[in-house]
């Protein structure tokens, strides 16, 4: 790989085929992944084997991939709801897939890294999230109040009843219901402020 290429976090098959001066570009490109010297990021843009390696010396691969994830496969999200929450040991259960919410449609994307799951919300719902800079990547995501309401509000078949809101087995002593409660007066959404109500009784046992 030329080292321009090694020097940034992703570039496109045209900037490929400037260094390689082959017409062939898709050609050369696959002949790279098979030999694992490149890596996938969505259609038409990758990353090297290099970068991700020096990416990992540093330990900031999770931040590269929420920098991806937010910029580069798309860039009108936040990261939200189940990993935001597993992140934060809020949700007991582990986050196999990266989970964003965003005002594009609905889409699930897997590449070379990770899974990710897209979900549109409204743009009146599109908010609350924290802007992020580790080292050199800047990404989006939800604060875990948001977040926990963001699943609430895509999750379907919600039964509103104690047992259903404890099977979810969220530790809530670590959310701050002042910040929640001001969030679903924001949401102003009948199915929120059930939901609310349910989770405020679990909090007092």
């Amino acid at each position: 790989m030329e080292k321009n290429l090694n020097n940034v976090n992703y570039f496109t098959n045209f900037d490929f085929s400037k260094f390689i001066n082959k017409k062939n570009v898709n050609v050369y490109i696959q002949r790279y992944k098979e030999k694992h010297l490149i890596f996938r990021i969505k259609q038409w843009i990758y990353t090297s084997k290099e970068r991700v390696d020096y990416i990992d010396k540093l330990w900031k691969r999770n931040e590269y991939i929420c920098f991806l994830a937010t910029n580069v496969i798309n860039n009108s999200c936040y990261i939200s709801g189940p990993y935001i929450l597993s992140i934060n040991n809020i949700s007991t259960e582990s986050a196999f897939t990266m989970t964003l919410v965003t005002t594009k449609k609905t889409t699930n994307i897997k590449n070379d890294f990770w899974n990710f799951i897209y979900q549109n919300i409204s743009k009146g719902l599109f908010w609350w999230y924290e802007r992020v800079e580790d080292y050199w990547f800047i990404y989006y995501r939800a604060l875990p109040e948001k977040a926990l309401l963001d699943r609430l509000w895509l999750k379907k078949d919600i039964f509103y009843s104690l047992d259903y809101f404890r099977e979810l087995r969220l530790n809530l002593e670590l959310l701050d219901f002042n910040l929640l409660e001001k969030f679903v007066n924001k949401y102003n959404k009948t199915k929120i402020t059930k939901c609310f109500k349910y989770l405020k009784q679990l909090s007092w046992f």
